[in-house]
């Protein structure tokens, strides 16, 4: 018996490894099918002397999904569904997946897509295909057929008919993390429905006597109903279980997120157990925060969890329905991990994934799924995001390697908008869908929002080129933002003292939001003068309404539960019902990151603790994790998590002063907080702070600066 078995492997498009009949590992991850990665396991622990099994479950889904994006199907004939394997028994013995194996289709066996671009579809499993114990050892083997070898090589190749081979290769290993299963027990109604304490995300496992033929469906439900009851609607997933009359262990292929389940048991079935088997990618370490406010310390805990519900193979905007990896949702979940989680493989992983750009330098809205493969328009500012994601890998990490493989992305991003520049230096009328968030934020024309992350992405394209020694790339975009500046004043209605939404067509449209104010300073095109004035515009309660496309006609109540406002995309923007002259619209949720590092760079980070507290309305539509938009959407938004990032980078105030983190900056911002403390994650270890209206107290694994004074690594108390 070898210590070690290392093995690997890759299939089109799912996959689930069992030996001796225990799950050892799933995947692949998701990625384009041009930049596949394989996965490496230890079959070691799970083998004994003697005879072994060894049964892979393969699945190639019928068309793209969410997660999943096909290889050309005429490229090969692994287009059509393939498996590789090989384990290294000894140095000179080789156990590889070929015609010895033996394997069969199984009927009856589908996954099919939801309605729209919004839900999940249903996954079937047909048990008669699927012999009782079929991968364990001490059965009769099933009589099965050779396994068919597909052969790798593409018309022209001359080479090796083994992987790599295009368009899969050539391969490289697996780059994040495994999710960590845990088992997830649910709570019974009596009534047929099983409920769990707050969203649980996994896959789902049925203990079951089914007669054969019969169906056992079961619902994922995102919500309750007055009762805490599940409530399936139309956009929530459902697996079926064909049985065939035996009692059967089966545990779904597909990734469910619900608050409960609902059965339907067909006549003569009995349910034994039904559980979820929870598989969030790890958080681990010892980081955490806690203040004088229990509210924000709750805060702080809920969108830890957010972030954790939406980490699955990569970042993904809600594990209730779709389970995309948009480019842009996930910059916010990216700055949690890294302030809050010491593996940051999946934060490093994100934006590699996401360059993935069309042939005019812009990014799909989602990627490695059916919205990258039918590219039916764009999002120019979830690019713009995914920048800001590219220059935190930046601060963070300071890995050159990595920011240089990434940058020419980034250029090919922020040169796409020169494109529509205007002979003011402005982009004008952009094309694709121009969200930047769910609120009522008018962009026709020229939009103050998409200027001010432009100019953003401007800078930090500049400043990463100008660390890499690329000042020629610097010089442009520097030039470039300093043109946009100057134009940008076009958008300032001096009467109002605030920058308006859009300027169409030489007008000055008169309706304003925090988000044309936050992106105007953040973007370097606000005068450093009028702060103050932008400050007290993003922050007067009286004059900040909740708009939202989806409600024409007057405010969107919080928590009122209404949709998010896809309709208006197809009919157009309604007229706006507020008072434009003086009001603002309020940011959503996704936003406010924007919002708060505007206040920070503003000079006014005192008041991140008073913004953190809106959160608080949220926890009254879900208590374990965030809403989508203040009124209505998912409950399990991580793009919603800010405050989790902030109660770190703003209120304990640590943030890298150096890329790489090789020196930390702490400049705490209490508010109206008594004291505040935490742990939190650097390449070099924990950096701990505690600080009060008194003193500073830290431990810190790196030299860091306060207050203008540079402080070396260790124990440091600084009296305030």
């Amino acid at each position: 018996m070898p210590a070690r078995v290392p093995a690997r492997l890759f299939a089109v498009s799912r996959y689930v490894l069992f030996v001796n009949g225990v799950e050892v590992a799933r995947g692949p991850m998701r990625s384009n099918p041009r930049s596949q990665y394989y996965d490496v396991v230890d079959l070691g622990p799970y083998l004994r002397q003697g005879a072994n099994v060894i049964g892979i479950l393969a699945v190639r889904y019928g068309s793209a999904n969410a997660w999943w994006l096909p290889p050309p199907a005429t490229a090969n004939d692994l287009g059509a569904g393939a498996l590789v394997f090989e384990a290294r028994l000894a140095n000179d013995r080789l156990l590889v997946s070929d015609g010895s194996w033996t394997a069969t289709q199984l009927d009856g066996w589908e996954s099919t897509p939801g309605p729209e671009i919004s839900g999940r579809g249903e996954e079937i499993h047909d048990l008669r295909t699927l012999p009782p114990g079929w991968a364990e050892p001490g059965r009769p083997a099933p009589e099965w057929r050779p396994a068919l070898q597909r052969l790798a090589r593409t018309a022209g190749e001359t080479g090796s008919p083994q992987p790599p081979s295009y368009p899969g290769g050539p391969y490289a290993e697996r780059p994040i993390g495994w999710p960590v299963p845990k088992r997830v027990s649910l709570e019974a109604d009596g009534d047929g429905g099983l409920t769990s304490d707050g969203v649980v995300v996994g896959t789902v496992v049925v203990d079951a006597e089914i007669p054969a033929g019969a169906r056992l469906t079961i619902r994922a439900a995102e919500f309750l109903d007055a009762d805490g009851r599940p409530e399936p609607r139309e956009l929530d997933a459902s697996m079926v279980v064909i049985g065939d009359g035996t009692r059967r262990i089966l545990e779904s292929l597909d990734i469910y997120g619900m608050q409960g389940l609902q059965l339907g048991v067909p006549d003569g079935a009995r349910v034994h157990d039904v559980f979820v088997r929870e598989r969030l990618y790890p958080m681990t370490g010892d980081a955490g925060f806690e203040c004088s406010d229990p509210g924000l310390n709750r805060i702080y805990e809920v969108g830890r969890r957010t972030v954790s519900l939406c980490s699955l193979d990569a970042y993904v905007d809600c594990p209730t329905r779709e389970q995309r990896a948009w480019v842009g949702d996930a910059v916010v979940h990216q700055m949690v991990d890294l302030t809050t989680n010491t593996d940051w493989r999946l934060a490093r992983w994100y934006p590699r994934l996401a360059a993935s750009p069309r042939p005019d330098g812009m990014l799909p809205m989602a990627v490695a799924g059916e919205v990258e493969d039918r590219d039916f328009t764009v999002i120019p500012d979830w690019a713009l995001h995914w920048v800001h994601a590219v220059h935190n890998l930046y601060r963070y990490t300071g890995d050159r390697e990595l920011v240089a493989e990434l940058l020419p992305a980034v250029e090919g991003v922020v040169r796409w908008f020169s494109r529509f520049v205007d002979p003011n230096g402005l982009p004008r009328d952009v094309v694709g869908w121009v969200i930047i968030d769910w609120s009522s934020v008018y962009t026709a024309g020229i939009s103050a929002a998409l200027c001010g992350l432009w100019g953003r992405a401007l800078l930090e394209f500049a400043e990463m080129s100008e660390w890499l020694g690329d000042n020629g790339r610097a010089g442009w975009a520097r030039e470039t933002q300093a043109q946009l500046a100057a134009g940008f004043e076009r958008l300032w209605d001096a009467g109002a003292g605030r920058y308006c939404d859009s300027l169409v067509d030489g007008v000055l449209e008169p309706m304003a939001s925090q988000h044309g104010q936050a992106a105007a300073i953040v973007g370097g095109l606000a005068p450093a003068d009028r702060f103050s004035r932008l400050v007290e515009v993003m922050t007067d309660e009286a004059n900040l309404v909740h708009a939202a496309f989806s409600a024409p006609d007057g405010p969107a109540a919080p928590n009122s539960g209404i949709e998010v406002g896809g309709g208006y995309l197809r009919v157009g923007r309604p007229d706006p019902w507020w008072k434009v002259e003086t009001q603002v619209v309020r940011a959503q949720p996704f936003f406010r990151y924007v919002v708060h590092d505007a206040l920070v760079e503003a000079g006014r980070a005192d008041l991140v603790v008073s913004q953190c507290r809106d959160w608080m309305v949220a926890l009254e539509r879900c208590p374990t994790s965030w809403t989508e938009t203040w009124y209505g959407g998912t409950i399990s938004h991580a793009w919603s998590s800010t405050p989790t990032r902030d109660l770190v980078q703003r209120v304990l105030g640590v943030t890298p002063a150096e890329p790489g983190f090789k020196v930390a900056r702490i400049e705490p911002n209490l508010g109206d907080l008594e004291w505040a403390e935490g742990a939190v994650p650097t390449p070099d270890g924990m950096l701990r702070v505690r600080v009060s209206k008194l003193e500073l107290v830290v431990e810190s694994p790196v030299p860091f600066i306060h207050a203008g004074r540079r402080y070396q690594a260790g124990a440091v108390t600084v009296a305030l």
